[in-house]
């Protein structure tokens, strides 16, 4: 096999993941997005979400709070296997270089 072709296969198993990471945070905060607002517009909440603004645990409904939790762990997620792709090949680089 050639040194590009197992670089690859070194770094698509987490790309992959990271994109379904990614994926699952855009899904989840989107889902956030439609819980917080339709609870805003009910008068369960009375911060509606700004991006860049902060929100408090009990400024958000059981729901919107779980949507959110979810998000920042996917996002986390998505930028862990990325750098760990990226340092599984570039250790593989070294090693075999």
């Amino acid at each position: 096999m050639g040194t590009d072709v197992e670089i690859w296969m070194l770094f698509a198993p987490f790309w992959l993941l990271g994109m379904f990471a990614a994926l699952g945070a855009l899904w989840h905060f989107v889902q956030f997005l439609s819980v917080h607002g339709k609870a805003h517009a009910a008068g369960q909440v009375s911060k509606k979400y700004e991006f860049g603004t902060r929100l408090q645990p009990h400024e958000t409904t059981t729901q919107g709070h779980h949507h959110l939790t979810r998000a920042r762990t996917a996002v986390l997620l998505f930028v862990g296997f990325i750098a760990l792709g990226l340092v599984a090949g570039v250790l593989w680089t070294l090693w075999r270089g």
